[in-house]
């Protein structure tokens, strides 16, 4: 059995516990009276790679990380093209989301990424289209 990211002391005292066997109870008349004492324990090495370290490695890989970042930024747009047309359900859009979506499409800048880049390019789109029925040039 292996025992990962627990204290040295924690991990000695449960493999103590698991080698040493249940006290009290009924003892059978041919079992001998005396114990063997624990086994003698030598201190255990935390392994040199764990699956905490690999997922930790994998979510500070920088291209990964990157791509989050640019879905993210699209799911931005895509969050302000819902917020509209939920205001366009009720009546008309407030200058303040008009303004919103117009500060985004001024900011992004669609990713190189060949599967993320054209959905991104697609939102980026509809957002222009949703600005120019309202008049406004971003």
């Amino acid at each position: 059995m292996r025992i990962d990211n627990v204290a040295a002391v924690l991990r000695q005292a449960l493999i103590t516990a698991m080698a040493a066997k249940p006290t009290g109870g009924f003892r059978a008349e041919a079992e001998p009276a005396h114990t063997t004492p624990p086994p003698a324990t030598v201190p255990i090495a935390p392994p040199t790679t764990s699956v905490a370290m690999l997922v930790a490695m994998a979510a500070n890989d920088p291209v990964v990380e990157q791509r989050r970042k640019l879905a993210a930024e699209a799911d931005r747009g895509l969050s302000l093209l819902e917020r509209l047309h939920r205001d366009l359900a009720t009546g008309e859009p407030t200058p303040e989301r008009l303004e919103e979506m117009a500060a985004w499409v001024e900011g992004f800048t669609p990713p190189d990424d060949p599967a993320l880049g054209p959905v991104a390019r697609e939102i980026e789109l509809r957002v222009r289209v949703e600005l120019a029925k309202h008049d406004l040039r971003a």
